[in-house]
């Protein structure tokens, strides 16, 4: 009877063993499952920019084109990148931007000096083309126009103009030093033919000192077209000129 309880109970034990066995075989074959990867951090959303401030970077962008085609004399080519399709872009968006209208008067006066320059050179064909370019860019701007034909005139007839009876000269040597004094001379002349609304005739030693003279005018009435034309003589003097 003891013997076959003892056989009894090593089969109860074996059996135990068996499915101990069998209990961990199964739980090595189990996949090793791996926690999910943590979800990506959401990209921050981009700022919304209002239509208002879409327009003004638009508006500043294209200022900034037509200024750096202006100081390369891309002034009316190539297409799409000169300074006047730009100026004329912005004035589509905001036809009172001053920038803009400014910027196409620079177009007008350097089409201007090119054509006196040319002229100068005996390149007349060359100068009235400058001309005809001038008057394209603000065509239904009296002044511009009266700019164009007082210096088509003066190229047709270039005989030697008198000295205006209502001139002004300047100091030789401080004109010559560019000095603060020669400045504040120029800018109360400027002042003046903006309050009579009248052209002036510059009378310079050479063309470089005539442009700068002119650029230094302009500078003292923003905002306002100096109609001026350069004259090549001397002494160096302002004169005001009559409405013809």
């Amino acid at each position: 009877m003891a013997t076959l309880f003892s056989r009894v109970a090593l089969l109860d034990w074996r059996h135990c063993l068996a499915v101990l066995a069998a209990l961990w075989l199964v739980g090595c074959a189990q996949p090793v499952v791996e926690p999910p990867p943590p979800e990506p951090a959401p990209e921050p959303a981009e700022p919304k920019i209002s239509p208002a401030q879409a327009k003004a970077n638009k508006i500043a962008w294209r200022l900034s084109r037509g200024d750096r085609a202006l100081a390369r004399d891309r002034l009316l080519s190539p297409n799409y990148d000169n300074a006047y399709d730009h100026y004329q872009a912005v004035l589509l968006l905001e036809s009172d931007n001053r920038e803009a209208q400014l910027g196409l008067q620079a177009i007008v006066l350097r089409y201007l000096d090119m054509s006196r320059s040319a002229a100068q050179r005996s390149r007349f064909r060359d100068a009235e083309i400058y001309l005809d370019r001038a008057a394209s860019v603000l065509p239904d701007n009296a002044a511009v126009q009266d700019m164009v034909a007082r210096q088509r005139e003066a190229m047709d007839k270039p005989l030697e103009r008198p000295e205006s009876s209502d001139s002004v000269r300047l100091n030789t040597s401080a004109l010559a030093a560019r000095s603060t004094e020669a400045k504040a001379q120029l800018a109360t002349l400027a002042q003046r033919a903006r309050s009579q609304d009248i052209m002036v005739l510059i009378v310079a030693a050479s063309d470089a000192q005539g442009r700068w003279i002119y650029q230094t005018m302009r500078e003292a009435v923003p905002g306002y077209l100096l109609r001026g034309d350069i004259k090549i003589g001397s002494p160096a003097r302002i004169e005001f000129l009559p409405p013809p």
